[in-house]
């Protein structure tokens, strides 16, 4: 159509062109009809051109659209995509509209920032949580208004690395908040905010509790533990059955409140950057070599291959603690004359800790859950061995505070190994200074 048009105009011109070439040489003054044909020609171009650049610019009163020629197409053709834009502009007007009212009633605070953390837009709950006023705290840094250090390192990485942070809110005494970071556009990120108060005050309770009742049964779980020690030996053989197996149940009873109370302070600390030190590992682990050969009592196969020049650091006890509990646990679910391996490396993604036995394994279904607390794979197998269901935990948590993962490789009858591997940058050398 529109080449039709265009060339219907050209052939216009032409033809009229012709005429009045013609006309000139009939009145002898071919120069001076081209030259009234030019110029009128250019006139009606530059009228147009005029008529189409004050409609464009939004001047349209007493601005016709009515023309002739390749002009006429040229409006009608404007005036159709104008209508077009318009009904495409009102859709997206209805739903930017629709996204701010669905963004006004969420229960969560949204904000949206720019590349340098200023705020550019936020929701009535991020207005009440933060008290913000508007249009007044906009284009402000957010950090401007949550003024707290985890949060600001934790905003500052949100490119790098994604995840949630917890931190206390530093706008109002003893609240809680967690917040998220989700990418918008490509200098843009909204941030959602929660109030975890009460779930922090329900989770503190809870620890709470557990330490204080581990403590309380400690003092007399002692008592019974020194009196039934004191019988153990009676003279009368059924007196002395019952009181070694009320013993062993005392016994794990206090392994039990021992690893209650490990598994509550890890879960209410955070290691402090400042005060992790170098860790001996190859020190540590040789410790915990002897202390499976007492455990053992000659009847496993104990290999240790460590890395005598590769230190770590972090919080010694805990991970002591956490790889006691590996090198226990693989004694104990192996049969008598069973090997057990256990390797200090590092690898390329970090220095990674293994622990390998040729056991009863693990069935692939329990897999995930064996680090749960007081999860068990089969009840049975648990109370045979005397284990607590928490020993696992104890070492998820130990590996989560020091940004470590753990995998687990199982096979049902096979064997397990337990692999932990700790970021790069926690490897350090014999020669390394303390930091």
């Amino acid at each position: 159509m529109a080449a039709r048009s265009w060339k219907l105009h050209l052939s216009t011109v032409i033809a009229l062109a012709l005429l009045v070439l013609l006309a000139g040489l009939i009145a002898g003054q071919v120069t001076l009809f081209i030259a009234i044909f030019s110029l009128s020609y250019a006139a009606w171009l530059l009228h147009h051109v005029w008529r189409l650049h004050q409609w464009l610019g939004g001047r349209r009163r007493g601005i016709s659209t009515e023309s002739t020629g390749i002009w006429r197409d040229i409006f009608s053709k404007y005036s159709v995509l104008e209508q077009s834009n318009e009904r495409q502009k009102r859709r997206f007007e209805n739903m930017i509209n629709d996204f701010r009212e669905l963004t006004q009633s969420f229960p969560d605070a949204a904000l949206v920032i720019d590349g340098a953390d200023n705020i550019v837009w936020f929701n009535n709950a991020a207005q009440r949580l933060l008290e913000l006023k508007s249009p007044a705290d906009l284009g402000r840094p957010l950090t401007n208004l949550l003024r707290d250090p985890e949060f600001t390192d934790w905003l500052a990485v949100q490119g790098k690395i994604k995840g949630p942070i917890e931190f206390q809110s530093p706008r109002a005494e003893n609240q809680w908040l967690s917040a998220n970071s989700v990418s918008v556009r490509d200098n843009q990120r909204m941030i959602v905010l929660r109030d975890i108060t009460e779930v922090h005050n329900v989770e503190k309770i809870r620890r709470d509790f557990v330490a204080n009742i581990s403590h309380e049964l400690r003092t007399p779980l002692t008592v019974l533990q020194g009196y039934l020690e004191m019988l153990e030996n009676h003279d009368s053989s059924d007196v002395s059955t019952a009181v070694q197996k009320m013993l062993a149940q005392t016994l794990h009873m206090q392994s039990m409140l021992d690893d209650l109370l490990e598994l509550s302070r890890l879960q209410s600390d955070t290691i402090d950057e400042a005060e992790s030190m170098r860790v001996n590992m190859s020190a540590m682990l040789m410790q915990l070599k002897e202390q499976a050969e007492e455990i053992s009592r000659g009847q496993h196969e104990l290999v240790f291959d460590i890395d005598p020049k590769l230190h770590l650091k972090g919080v010694a006890a805990d991970l002591e603690s956490a790889i006691g509990n590996l090198i226990g646990n693989a004694i104990k679910f192996s049969p008598e004359g069973g090997p057990i391996y256990v390797s200090w490396k590092n690898s390329p993604v970090g220095p990674q800790l293994t622990v390998r036995d040729e056991g009863i394994g693990i069935p692939k279904r329990d897999i995930p859950r064996v680090t749960e607390r007081f999860y068990r794979v089969g009840t049975d197998r648990g109370r045979s061995t005397g284990g607590t269901g928490l020993g696992l935990a104890i070492v998820k948590h130990v590996m989560n505070a020091h940004q470590a993962t753990l995998s687990i490789d199982s096979e049902l009858g096979e064997g397990s190994v337990f692999t932990c591997t700790f970021p790069a940058e926690r490897a350090q050398g014999v020669n390394e200074a303390d930091s």
